[in-house]
């Protein structure tokens, strides 16, 4: 090949090399919109501001620094990310690269459409809720709800119908070890079919930054179907137990209504939702704290403790022994 045209096309190459890095690289001026849009919702918002005045100092102490320069976008979500959980570890406090989201978030209220991802994703997963199994010999059923939970319409048809699939269980089992969290309201749904009309419950109670804005949680006073509130309850908890999720078994051992079985579970106990940020980052920030009822305290950093720990054991025999244990006993 003529050496000229070979010069020519290593040139072009590395002409295009150098747009597509210079492309995924942020700039400074971005850098900097990122960072001030993330510390200012921070301090406008995050319910603890001793805390978000650290988050703030600490990322413009670092954008000063210039520890944010020459990043891709998904390194520099990364790089926030780890910053932030330097200064104080809220495990639901988050900045990542979702495309999709971003533009959604970004689009005027009136413009936003179905996230066709997430979408797909729920039906995937069959809104969060896996299966049921009845044993009707022992009267248990075991409901496997890997999560998340979702708030659509199909996500409380199908926990409504799960629930009903047990209402004539005496013991029942909720697998929810591997339940990220999601919406509170899924937690609460659950936890009224174990009460019988008229007995609603203080669930938990959420503070904001501005606390004449606390909100209380009760079980609700109507669920579709069939109630069990004779039933016994066990909850099935570990690490991969988070956020809403973990808000479930927190209020039922609170509220004395189940025994939790497991392992300790994640400790992200602070509420929150997306905000944009730019070039398709999207932060994840805290803005409620859940605790229980007349407390100023939760499952954050702590998470739930179990009140049976399963060890190298699994948390479903375990709880299938506890019952079995209690059918003897009878």
């Amino acid at each position: 090949m003529n050496p000229i045209k070979i010069k020519k096309a290593l040139s072009i190459a590395l002409l295009l090399f150098s747009a597509s890095a210079s492309a995924q690289t942020v700039g400074v001026k971005d850098v900097h919109d990122i960072v001030q849009k993330l510390t200012d919702q921070l301090v406008e918002v995050y319910p603890f501001p001793e805390i978000s005045a650290k988050y703030q100092q600490a990322i413009l102490r670092n954008e000063k620094a210039g520890r944010y320069v020459g990043l891709s976008e998904d390194s520099l979500a990364k790089k926030l990310t780890e910053d932030l959980r330097t200064v104080h570890k809220d495990v639901h406090l988050r900045v990542m690269k979702n495309e999709e989201t971003y533009k959604r978030l970004s689009a005027p209220s009136g413009r936003r459409s179905d996230d066709s991802t997430e979408l797909k994703r729920m039906k995937t997963q069959n809104y969060g809720f896996k299966s049921v199994q009845i044993d009707g010999a022992k009267s248990t059923a075991y409901i496997d709800i890997p999560g998340p939970f979702w708030g659509t319409q199909e996500s409380f048809e199908m926990a409504s119908a799960a629930m009903n699939m047990a209402a004539h269980s005496k013991y029942v089992i909720l697998d929810i070890r591997h339940n990220p969290g999601g919406t509170g309201h899924m937690g609460r749904f659950i936890a009224s079919y174990f009460y019988s009309p008229g007995n609603e419950k203080f669930y938990l109670n959420g503070f904001y930054k501005n606390r004449k804005m606390d909100e209380q949680e009760w079980t609700y006073s109507y669920v579709p179907g069939r109630r069990n509130p004779d039933a016994k309850v066990y909850i099935l908890v570990g690490p991969g137990t988070a956020s809403a999720s973990e808000g479930l078994a927190y209020a039922m051992q609170k509220l004395g209504r189940a025994t939790i079985v497991g392992d300790t579970t994640a400790g992200a106990g602070i509420a929150g939702s997306f905000v944009p940020l730019k070039r398709n980052l999207i932060a994840f920030v805290p803005v409620k704290m859940v605790v229980a009822p007349h407390s100023d305290e939760g499952w954050e950093g702590t998470g739930v403790i179990p009140d049976v720990f399963s060890g190298d054991e699994d948390a479903l025999e375990i709880a299938r022994k506890l019952i079995e244990k209690d059918r003897k006993d009878q």
